[in-house]
This record gives C-alpha cells, structure tokens and sequence, in this order.
C-alpha cells in the first residue's frame, strides 16, 4: 500500500512539473472583440498549467478601443499575466500582430486568433518549435466558395513569382523562436505582408494541421485583394518580369525599324512615307519601352530602399494586477537546463 501511495505521489509532482520556457501567446482585438476576450482566461488556465512564466498580449485596433476597454479592464483585475496595448490606428491586423510579436517578450512567440483556433494548439506548436524548428505554420482545411477554388490555380502560378513559399491553406496560427521573432521585427520592410515577413527570416518552418473552429472559408475577393497585395507589395519579381518585357517589346520594335528600312532599300512599289511613318513609329515605341523599363527597375529599387520607420505606434499598455512573478524576464539563473530546446540562441549552444 505504501508503495502505491508513493508512485501516487510521484505521478502527482510529475503532472505539476511546468515547462521553464517563457512562452507569450499575442491575439489582436477587433472585429472579434468579444469572443476572443472570452477566450482568454480559458488561455491562461491552459498556460498556468504548463509553462512557469507565460503572458498573453492583447492587441486592440483603434475601432476596438471602446468595447476592448470595457472588456479587458475587468480581466486585468483578476486574470494574471495579461498585457493590453493601445494602438492609435486601425490598420490591418498584419500590422497589430507585428506590434504584439515586437513587444512579446517570451522564448517562444504564438500568434493566434482564439475564436477560430484551438487552445491545445499552443503546446503542440511550442513542443514543436523546441524540437529545432523556429517556425510553425498552422495549416487548417476549410470549405471555400466556387469562385475562390477558381482563382487558386491561377494564383498558385503568380504566387511562385512572388517567391511565396507558405504552404496551402496556410491559417494564421504561428509559433515562432525568440530567434525567428528578433529577426522579423528587425527587417524593417513594413511594406511587406506580415506572413512574408516571417518566411523571408530564412530560418525553416513545419506545418501543423489542425480543424479550425471557423466554418466558413476564404472568399473570392478577399483572395483577389490578398493576391494583389501579395504581387505588388511583397515582392520584386513581377516588377522585374514586366522590365524584361519592356526590354525585350523595345527590341522587337528595333527590329521592326530596320525592317522598314531594308524594305524601302531593297524592294520597289513601296507607298510613299510608308517607310518613314512606320519608322518614326518603332523609334518612338522603343524609347517608350525602355523608360517603362528603366522605371520598373527604379521602383524595384525604391521598394527595396524603402524608409524603415515604424508602422504602427501605441497609446498605452496596461497589466494584469496579478502577476505570477512581477519582475520576471526570459533569462535564466541557470546557464544551462534539462529541456531540450534545438532553437535556443543562448543556452547550451
């Protein structure tokens, strides 16, 4: 009996060993307020239960400041570990998430929407991540329209232009290293999708595949206004294709010139101010060709060189009133530890 008791014992001080990793959870508020809010203390609970030091980073837009004020305020009250940041516009939630992945302060970075996301995902991905992958990409299957399933294969050609590697039906759940996250605030290219961002980091990703909570898919403009974003502002090949075009339309209008030329030498009958009209046609459409060219090729470069100023700015942050440890940060008194961790940048390299 005693010896029951004490492996009793022994699997209960098992269950409440809690993972070391600082893991910070970062959800935006706006069109879904309310239901993510909901969702945070179940959130918490599930982080108390595993991590020692942990947060969630709220993220409200300016059209969600009244209602996510009024709802978060009492939760600060109560519910441990929560940051709340203000943001002064209501942009994207590209730009809401890239300002809760630069404040998060944790070893491991999960970007989530709670309504449509499961909670259990959290801990799957950071398990994950610690096996040596910086990036995890959450990949869900749902049901899009006629018109959506239409677009996709033509997409998926324009898309390899634009060098968008992410996988198909890509949601937008990531886990990202400390590693992973420090490089994609630091890349400064805020006219780039938040989603591009991340893969351009270089580091390698995996996918994890999970059934949203969400029932209804992409729709067709939605895809169109993303595809659109996508070529324009995330990448430099389109532009570069349309310069080689330029370049190669100024050739063929060349030819054409001495094309007019060798027939009004070489052959008779020919009407007059044929050759020159047709000449002075060619010339000027080569000198078109390549300026449009040239100026595809200065624009690729201003994207490139774009200003790097900050694309989102704060009006306040507010914390939770308890707070599992007051003064915690995500280094460690240990140099070492027991967990293995594949993407630590500091501990048992």
């Amino acid at each position: 009996m005693m010896a029951e008791a004490n492996k009793v014992s022994e699997a209960k001080e098992e269950k409440v060993i809690k993972s070391e990793s600082f893991v910070s959870v970062v959800a935006v508020l706006g069109a879904d307020t309310k239901e993510t809010v909901e969702k945070v203390p179940e959130i918490v609970s599930y982080l108390r239960e595993r991590y020692s030091d942990f947060e969630v980073v709220l993220v409200a837009k300016k059209s969600a400041e009244g209602e996510a004020e009024g709802l978060v305020q009492p939760l600060l009250k109560t519910v441990p570990c929560i940051r709340y940041l203000q943001l002064t516009d209501d942009g994207p939630n590209d730009v809401a998430r890239e300002a809760g992945l630069e404040n998060a302060i944790g070893d491991f970075v999960v970007l989530m929407e709670p309504k449509y996301d499961p909670v259990d995902l959290i801990g799957k991905a950071v398990t994950m991540c610690r096996e040596g992958t910086d990036v995890i990409v959450g990949v869900s299957h749902l049901k899009h329209s006629l018109a959506y399933n239409m677009l996709r294969p033509v997409s998926q050609l324009l898309l390899r232009l634009a060098d968008y590697r992410l996988p198909r039906n890509a949601s937008h759940f990531r886990c990202l290293s400390r590693r992973a996250a420090n490089a994609v605030t630091q890349s400064g290219k805020a006219h780039q999708l938040f989603y591009m961002r991340i893969q351009n980091t270089g580091y390698g990703f995996k996918t994890l595949e999970y059934e949203s909570l969400c029932s209804d898919g992409r729709s067709f403009w939605h895809a169109l206004r993303k595809l659109l974003k996508l070529m324009v502002f995330n990448s430099q090949t389109p532009l570069h294709l349309l310069s080689g075009l330029s370049f190669a339309a100024s050739l063929v209008a060349f030819l054409f010139a001495v094309y007019a030329v060798l027939i009004k030498l070489f052959l008779y009958g020919v009407v007059d101010g044929w050759t020159s009209t047709f000449l002075a046609i060619s010339l000027f459409a080569m000198l078109q060709f390549l300026i449009l060219g040239f100026i595809g090729e200065y624009l690729a470069r201003m994207l490139d060189e774009q200003s790097r100023q900050s694309s989102y700015s704060t009006v306040f942050e507010k914390n939770s009133l308890t707070m599992v440890d007051a003064d915690r940060i995500n280094v460690m008194e240990s140099s070492t530890e027991t967990e293995p961790n594949k993407v630590q940048t500091a501990r048992n390299n």
